[in-house]
Parts: structure tokens; sequence; C-alpha cells
């Protein structure tokens, strides 16, 4: 077995697991071969490709991808559904107007894709504790996976509150039972996440260790995560704590250009670019190539969807002729709301945002968006713009190819952490002025009082269209009347949570029970 070819094995690692359809239930995951298994138990080296194809499930648009943004963006103040009136953007145009319900198809396919992923990370779990190679290499890549298991929980509680909750995997006979069918309470979800992300920080490397590859989790991301998690657990002290951890770890720092954080390439680490000195987490999208050597995005279409929309005239941008019309379907377009949000000479109001109504607009890469008409939105998200001349072009080599740009998606980075430990720091008496301050001063900012309303806003600004505002809101107290005032219908009570996906409670007989006043 072991002078076996390996080539099944990166086969059945890089096939991601999605459910589809609606004969399948959530529970339903196919389980892995038995040539995975058999040599993940005696050979790290596949032990390692058993792993790296549980990271293959944040490259789904309903874990980390356009959905997530639909979801944490679009429905907050801070972005509309963008795009044309006919397009309703994955269902975006639902819950940009808060006019979603059960039967809305988006968080269907979010539940899906997470619990599929859920189910992956069960399986290589499995493998991995029953492994007899070296008991430090068995911890580290256990706490890789249990590391994604966390931050997969930690977003199924933000979106649904309580899920069951899965942390097995479940044999066919098994899967009718009511315990895996049933709610767990948001609770104990939280309790499941701090568990599996205190694993990954007792058992993960520093960042640039030379046993773990870029893009992995390191004890940092698992820190950083846990911060978070504690901070929308209230538990101030955990959050300070941890988010200090990765502070004096020195091994972050603050890019020194807000707007390379997102781009490419950059002239240094310390500039921006991927993978850059803030980034403590985010999503790799590698040479840009499927397993089986077809040309595939790992970020397929994230870039795309949210790229500027209209009638773009022919132009020659370094040295390339783009004849190819629009940059994309121009979703989650950034609000006159969230324009407004920033002060005077806010670095990131720029960086953030594309403005297009007044006159024909020059991107950092030379290529010109028209004004409207010829441009169907006022604003676009900068953030997610992948230039087809100046980065990289997908796999087949084509300007044009723009359902295959490979762009990294930044999850955790470390000027969120420093806001992490300046909100905390106001409730355990530390110091939140300087995090707050050093923030601020890469934004051409001065100094405001660390207030915790202050620190809000500067969460706002400082990671607009990333994903996380709706969210924020809702944890702050702020969702009803933010929205409300934003001419949202938001009902207290209800929307502070999206809907279970009623095919998911028909899958379990009625044991699911729905979300308040749905």
């Amino acid at each position: 077995m072991k002078t076996k070819s390996y080539k099944n094995i990166i086969i059945l690692l890089s096939a991601i697991v999605i459910l589809t359809g609606c004969k399948r239930g959530f529970l339903d995951v196919p389980p892995q071969g038995s040539l995975t298994r058999i040599q993940a138990l005696i050979d790290p080296a596949a032990a390692d490709k058993l792993v790296a194809g549980a990271y293959n499930t944040l490259y789904l648009q309903g874990t980390v991808g356009l959905k997530l943004v639909i979801l944490g963006d679009v429905t907050s103040d801070d972005s509309d559904k963008g795009s044309v009136e006919s397009d309703p953007g994955f269902d975006g145009v639902f819950v940009d107007n808060f006019t979603h319900n059960s039967n809305t198809g988006i968080f269907n396919d979010v539940w899906r894709e997470y619990y599929s992923s859920i189910g992956r990370i069960n399986e290589a779990l499995g493998v991995l504790e029953a492994g007899t190679y070296d008991e430090t290499v068995k911890k580290r890549l256990i706490a890789e996976v249990r590391f994604l298991r966390g931050y997969y929980y930690f977003n199924l509680v933000r979106i649904f509150g309580g899920v069951p909750k899965i942390i097995k995997v479940i044999p066919p006979a098994e899967q009718n039972n009511p315990e895996n069918q049933t709610r767990a309470t948001a609770e104990e979800i939280y309790a499941q996440i701090v568990e599996d992300l205190t694993y990954g920080v007792d058992n993960l490397p520093e960042k640039e260790s030379p046993v773990i590859s870029t893009g992995r989790a390191t004890k940092g991301a698992a820190q950083g995560l846990l911060s978070k998690v504690y901070l929308y657990q209230q538990n101030w002290q955990g959050a300070y704590d941890m988010s200090l951890a990765v502070i004096s770890s020195n091994k972050y720092d603050l890019a020194t250009d807000y707007a390379k954080v997102f781009r490419e390439n950059a002239a240094s680490k310390e500039e921006g670019g991927v993978n850059n000195v803030e980034s403590i987490f985010e999503v790799q999208t590698g040479p840009n190539r499927a397993t089986d050597g077809s040309c595939n995005a790992i970020s397929k279409n994230y870039s795309n969807f949210q790229a500027p929309r209209g009638s773009f005239p022919n132009q020659t941008v370094n040295g390339q002729l783009w004849n190819g019309g629009d940059l994309g379907f121009g979703l989650n377009t950034p609000s006159a709301n969230l324009a407004a949000a920033y002060e005077p000479d806010d670095a990131r109001r720029a960086a953030t945002i594309i403005f297009t109504s007044n006159s024909p607009t020059v991107l950092w890469d030379g290529f010109t968006i028209p004004a409207k008409p010829d441009v169907v939105s006022d604003r676009y998200n900068y953030k997610a713009y992948h230039s087809p001349f100046a980065e990289s072009l997908s796999c087949n080599g084509l300007l044009t190819d723009k359902d295959n740009r490979p762009k990294n998606i930044r999850l955790i980075r470390y000027a969120e952490v420093l806001l992490i430990n300046a909100e905390a720091a106001t409730h355990v008496g530390g110091d939140a002025l300087t995090p707050l301050t050093e923030v601020r001063a890469r934004a051409g900012l001065g100094t405001t009082p660390a207030t915790v309303a202050n620190i809000w806003k500067e969460r706002r600004v400082e990671l607009a269209m990333e994903a996380d505002r709706f969210f924020d809101l809702v944890r702050t107290g702020q969702a009803a009347t933010v929205m409300q005032a934003a001419g949202k219908p938001f009902v207290a009570g209800k929307h502070e949570l999206f809907p279970i996906p009623q095919i998911q409670i028909d899958f379990s007989n009625g044991l699911l029970k729905q979300n308040p006043n749905y």
C-alpha cells in the first residue's frame, strides 16, 4: 500500500464536498477513500495532504466568499445590493431590503456549504486523531483543522444563532438521531468554538515557523480569532488577553499603506500585498489552478462579482488592450451612508470606495472607469478589485477571464486585533488609547478619546466592505437603531438572526426549530 501513487489521494482531497439538490440533508457527507485513510494513519506527509483538503473548503462562495459578503455587508448600512435592478444578486435583493424568509435560497446555500465543510473537517479529524506518527506533528495538524471548524461555527452562530453541533462523523444509521438534528444553544456552540481555538493556541506554531506553509493557521491566527470570539461573548478579559498576546508576539504590524493591504503586490511585506505584515489569516489563491489541472480560481468570482459594471470603452493599459467590456457584475456596492462616515482626510475612504458618479475615474493600475450613466453605480468596492493589468491573470492567461481572477481574501488583520484590544481595554481598565491611535495614525488621522462609541466608529471605517458590519451592529446592540435610521425595515427581535432554511427544517422532520418571528 505504501508504494502506491499519491495521485488518488490528491484527487480525493481536492474534491470539495458540496451537498446539492433537495434530496440530501446537511449530514450527508460522502466518506473519504480507504487509501487516504490508511496512508494518513501512518504517514505524516499523507496526513498533511488530508489537512490541505480541509483548507479547500475555504474556497466555497458560501463559506468565506461572496455569499458571506452579502450577509455581512449588503444587509448592513455599509453597502447596497448593487448591479442592475433585474439582478437578484444571489438573493442580495431580499436581504438588502429585509424581505427575506426561510425559503430564500442563500440561507440554504450557506447552511449546506458550512455543514459540508464541517463534515469534511470531522472526517479528517477522525483520521488524524488515530494517527501513529510523531505526536507534535499530529497535534499541529489537528489544531489546523480545528481552527477551521472553530471559524466556521463562529460564522454559523453569528448568522443563525444556535445550530446543530456536529463534531464527529455521523454514520448513516445515526443521521436521523434527534441529537444530530436538534439545535444546540448559541452558548453551547460558542463553548465548542472556544475549545477548538484554544486547542489551536496551544498547538499551532508561530508565524514564519519552518514547519508550516504560508496560508495555514498559526498560533497568532488562533489567538486573533479567539479574541474576536471573546468580544462577541463580552468576555472582555479574554478578548484583552488574547489580543494582547498577538500584539506582544511582535510577529505582526500595520502595513504602511492601507490601500496596498488588499492588493497582490507591494514593494515589501511591510508596505502591503498578499500575506503582508498585517495579515494574520487570509485565503490563498495559490497558483490559481485546480488539482486536476483545470483553470479554476480558488476565490472564483469573488472579484468579478464585485467589480464595476457598465459600458466601458476600449483602452490600452500598461501596453495591454482592453476590449472586454466591463469588469464584472457590480454587486455589493458601498453605500452613500458609508461614504459619509469617514472623517475628512481619512485615507481609508479612497482606498475602500471607487467613486464614479461625477467623472471618469482612473484606478491605481491606470484603468479608467467611466462615469455614470456608462457605469451602473456611483460606488464600488475597491478592496475587492483585482487588476487584470498589474496583477496575476487567471491560469489560462486571458486578460478578459473575469471569472477566475486570483484574489486572496483577508479574514483576520492585525488592525482588527488592535481594535479588539482597545475595546476590551475600556472594560478591563487597560490602555485603549494606544492601539486606537495606532490604527488612526496609519489612516492619517490624529488622536480621539478612546470611548467605546469611538472604537465602534473606527471598526466601521477600518473594516468596511470586509463582511463584518452587520454582525458588528448586532453584537453591539445597534442593529435596530442603525438599520431603521438607514431606512431599512429591520424588526427588532427578528432580524438580528437570519432564518433557519425551511428545507433543513423539513429534512429534520421538524426537529430543527425556526428563529423567532420568522
